[in-house]
């Protein structure tokens, strides 16, 4: 089966010897991160914040592709009465992008941003905002959203009819994004920023899934697997890119990142087991803990989910 072949790739990229000072966010943090989760989202915020601190003392505190553990263990400090640290994560999110006005209108910041300490922050956000926008590469960032609607420029109609200037597009943005990640690494949002800088989602996740197979084994999955091993990029951005090149190979994917538009998982192996140690090994959750954490979602949010 090829998939033997892209996990060799992988153990490969992560036998890399580190320093010290390095973590491994695979084998330190994400699975942390999704059990604190579960408990943050089902109100058991001591655990939440037990587990937190955990993570956050193994790695440097990032934002986790649809976790947020940043501001939410901020939320958890805010509801056990831990005011100093609440104000040092909120400080920290802010720092990295965030938008303070989420969390003025979150009542379970009422008391922090009443105190001394939180006024004194609500009157430094201004500053601290524009220091977090001069960090962004907005050059960078423009290029990429150039790059993704050129990428969709004729997959949205005619395709087959343009197919050869599609994949012409498709060549110039794959040698376009091994320069930038060779020179800036993976442009995550501390790299080009986040949906508060203009209103507009910027991945490169899209034109990933649009690479050769070839040259997505040979440089792409050992690439990502270094980024999402230092916490740079989403191991679920890791996991589709390798999913969808069994799928479109007609094989089985082995993550589980794919649903079937009837309900369940787009074709995948059966050992649920093995899906699950592979999950880890790439540092997604195992599925019960994805399902779960659905399911919490679909429960807050329903319809808009």
């Amino acid at each position: 089966m090829k998939y033997i072949i892209i996990i060799v790739f992988i153990v490969f990229a992560s036998s890399k010897k580190e320093t010290k000072s390095e973590c491994d966010y695979i084998e330190n943090y994400y699975q942390k991160i999704y059990r604190a989760d579960i408990e943050y989202e089902t109100k058991n915020y001591e655990k939440a914040f037990e587990i937190y601190q955990d993570a956050f003392n193994s790695c440097e505190p990032i934002n986790t592709e649809t976790y947020n553990e940043i501001t939410n263990f901020a939320e958890t400090c805010a509801i056990l009465g831990k005011n100093k640290l609440a104000i040092e994560f909120i400080k920290y999110q802010v720092k990295r992008g965030y938008e303070i006005k989420w969390l003025l209108e979150n009542d379970n910041f009422d008391k922090i941003f009443a105190s001394e300490q939180g006024k004194n922050l609500i009157s430094e956000y201004d500053n601290l905002r524009k220091t977090a926008l001069s960090k962004i590469n907005l050059t960078l960032r423009e290029e990429i959203k150039q790059m993704k609607i050129e990428d969709q420029k004729y997959r949205n109609a005619d395709y087959q009819e343009n197919f050869d200037k599609q994949e012409e597009i498709d060549k110039y943005n794959t040698a376009r994004i091994i320069e930038i990640f060779n020179e800036f690494g993976y442009p995550n949002e501390t790299v080009i920023g986040s949906f508060s800088v203009d209103r507009t989602h910027v991945y490169i996740s899209t034109m990933l899934l649009h690479t050769s197979d070839s040259i997505r084994t040979n440089y792409f999955i050992p690439k990502l697997t270094e980024f999402v091993r230092n916490g740079t990029c989403s191991p679920n951005t890791l996991g589709t890119v390798i999913d969808q090149y069994y799928l479109y190979n007609g094989e089985p994917q082995i993550y589980g990142t794919y649903n079937s538009k009837d309900g369940g998982y787009a074709n995948m192996i059966s050992d649920l087991k093995k899906v699950d140690s592979n999950r880890i090994s790439i540092g997604l959750p195992p599925l019960k803990l994805k399902e779960k954490k659905d399911r919490l979602i679909q429960l807050r949010y329903g319809d808009r989910f």
